[in-house]
């Protein structure tokens, strides 16, 4: 991103701060209507990609070149014409109106420049996907089978593309982008700047940093913690990793080792409620699921996947050597809690959230509350540079949102209009005959597979499209289903060829990226397994009573740590090939229907344990 400076930085924070407030204004007072919303939304913070994005390495960091106005420029007025001549487009009939010659013109230019957009903000993946879904919607009348559909005319194909009402780049998905994303992006920048974002890394290391492999274990919490407010798996691993990757490789960890444990503590931030990245507010919108049901669903097999997290990083302690800190060394607590006022905006949002309030007017007023808290400490307040700035931010994290869901926007139009959709899906269904594990296991290779690369919401929006109908046809619940694909878009950023979280901690480790990708993927495999334990036992969803939720989820904690130590070598003692093995069927055993097998895993895990710590005296530490 581009650092830009002088009339042209006031100016272009300035248009941003704009687009924040009138954002942060609809949030509070309602929007206008669809069509004049999301144009008004792609009209401000499209041409923002291409003033704060160049277009190729070589390119000015340091202003936008000429070309870049002109693509800003055509940007805003293809949204603008939109919203000029609304009443006429909102009375045409889709497939029957005319199609006026200039709308081609302008929507053809549009699609060009999410496309590029996408390309120049999120990745060069993303827009080639996009490119393959309009060769398709171009070339489907010479597709075979169930994927032959009839052709489009070009202007009915701008149409799908440009005009659509609930599909395309200005349907449903930019609807979602512009009437809540927004107001949760800015409710997670307001936060970080007030100082909430230090409060919890300062809470972080003094719940952990005293104990064994305390820096591993202050990353897990800190970025579970961050990831609460955080839409973005990146973001939390520079947020968190650049101060918690050298702890830990002082402590003892190698440099692929704490990358890799701190790009699967931020991965994770993502699917830790309440804000979940934007899945949440999507699934929501797709299944009709309200999004205070879908966050108590998420909230157990969030903290399940931190167990598993949290005990590997404890094995690896173990295994190392590692020491706790004195008792004497302990970080003190009371510059936490000078600043516990800041826990207030998560117990609000929860609040407002379980009183029946809307995601978006839970957030307008969490908002507000936090600008209020900002003034309880002279180093955090609220100054106009600093609201400025907050603003501007805040404008520039949700365009990337913005662009990635126009971009899908047409990706489901495309789906949709073709019935490719249900093609995917009656694909699944046939290669799985009717087995849900192995449709499930399919749905993870697609989910994976789409995910290398595209951002999270991507991934699940076109995932989602294919699979989740898939499932619920084998009788997977709704929720269950969309969760699951949902984890999967998560985590594909953990997973090579281009997981992108674990590249990113990789840079702050001066770790080797593939290493750094594949090691990541091995310690999170507890988490990774997730998805799964839920689909089988829904008990996790907070499917039934309390009593058959607590069992099961310890069931599950138990074998998400006898994973861990299957894939470390070391319980209470140093694992011998055998006992590994013997730890994964102990896994195994929990987290199958049948209680007389889990007791049965239990007690195995429990003796691999006792049996473990008989030989822990004689072992030497070892390198994590």
């Amino acid at each position: 991103m581009r650092a830009l400076s002088g009339p042209v930085g006031w100016g272009v924070a300035a248009w941003a701060a704009a687009a924040s407030l009138l954002h942060l204004y609809t949030a509070g007072y309602g929007v206008f209507e669809p069509r004049v919303q999301r144009s008004l939304h792609l009209l401000f913070l499209v041409p923002l990609i291409f003033v704060l994005y160049p277009f190729r390495a070589r390119s000015p960091r340091h202003r936008p070149s000429l070309w870049d106005w002109v693509w800003a420029a055509l940007a805003l007025v293809a949204s603008a014409y939109l919203i000029w001549d609304r009443d006429r487009i909102n009375h045409r009939w889709e497939g029957a109106s005319e199609i006026l010659p200039h709308e081609v013109v302008l929507g053809t230019v549009m699609v060009l420049l999410v496309v590029e957009a996408c390309r120049r903000s999120l990745s060069r993946w993303m827009a080639v996907t996009i490119s393959v879904a309009l060769v398709y919607l171009a070339t489907c009348q010479w597709f075979p089978g169930v994927f032959h559909y009839k052709g489009f005319t070009y202007p009915r194909m701008i149409e799908v593309l440009y005009l659509g009402g609930d599909d395309g780049m200005y349907g449903f998905l930019t609807g979602i982008s512009s009437n809540i994303l927004f107001i949760f992006v800015l409710f997670g920048v307001v936060l970080m700047r007030a100082g909430v974002g230090s409060f919890i890394i300062d809470f972080a290391v003094r719940a952990t940093g005293w104990m064994r492999g305390g820096p591993a274990k202050t990353a897990v919490v800190g970025s579970a913690l961050f990831g609460t407010i955080s839409g973005s798996t990146v973001a939390n691993v520079y947020a968190t990793g650049s101060f918690t990757i050298p702890l830990m490789k002082r402590a003892g960890y190698t440099p692929k080792t704490a990358a890799a444990i701190e790009a699967i503590a931020g991965t994770g931030g993502q699917i830790m409620p309440p804000v979940m990245g934007a899945g949440a507010f999507i699934m929501s919108e797709v299944t009709g699921v309200s999004y205070f049901e879908i966050i108590k669903a998420a909230a157990v097999p969030a903290i399940l996947y931190y167990v598993g997290l949290m005990a590997m990083v404890h094995f690896l302690a173990l295994r190392a050597g590692m020491r706790p800190l004195p008792r004497s060394e302990k970080p003190p607590w009371r510059p936490v809690f000078r600043h516990a006022y800041f826990a207030l905006p998560f117990v609000l949002i929860v609040y407002f959230l379980a009183q029946g309030y809307s995601p978006t007017k839970a957030a307008f007023y969490v908002v507000l509350v936090t600008f209020a808290l900002s003034f309880l400490d002279l180093a955090t307040w609220m100054t106009p540079g600093r609201a400025l700035a907050t603003f501007a931010e805040a404008a520039g994290s949700a365009a990337t949102i913005a662009v990635a869901l126009a971009g899908s926007g047409m990706i489901v139009g495309v789906l949709t209009k073709t019935g490719s959709a249900l093609a995917f899906g009656g694909a699944v269904l046939t290669a799985s005959m009717g087995n849900l594990l192995v449709a499930m296991l399919l749905v993870f290779v697609v989910v994976s597979v789409l995910g290398t690369g595209i951002p999270t919401t991507a991934a699940y929006i076109i995932a989602v499209t294919v699979g989740a109908g898939a499932m619920t046809n084998l009788g997977v619940g709704l929720l269950a289903a969309h969760l699951f694909v949902f984890y999967y878009a998560v985590l594909s950023d953990l997973t090579p060829p281009d997981a992108v979280t674990a590249f990113a901690a990789a840079n702050i480790a001066g770790s080797e990226m593939m290493a750094t990708g594949i090691e990541a993927f091995r310690l999170g495999i507890a988490g990774f397994l997730v998805p799964f334990a839920f689909v089988y036992h829904q008990e996790l969803l907070l499917r039934g009573t309390w009593a058959e939720v607590g069992t099961m989820a310890g069931f599950v904690a138990v074998s998400a740590i006898a994973l861990a130590a299957a894939v470390v070598g070391h319980a209470a003692g140093r694992l011998l090939a055998w006992e590994r093995a013997l730890a994964l069927v102990a896994a195994a055993l929990m987290i199958v229907r049948g209680p007389l097998l889990q007791i049965a895993g239990l007690i195995l895990f429990a003796g691999l344990v006792a049996w473990s710590a008989r030989r822990a005296p004689a072992e030497a530490p070892a390198t994590a």
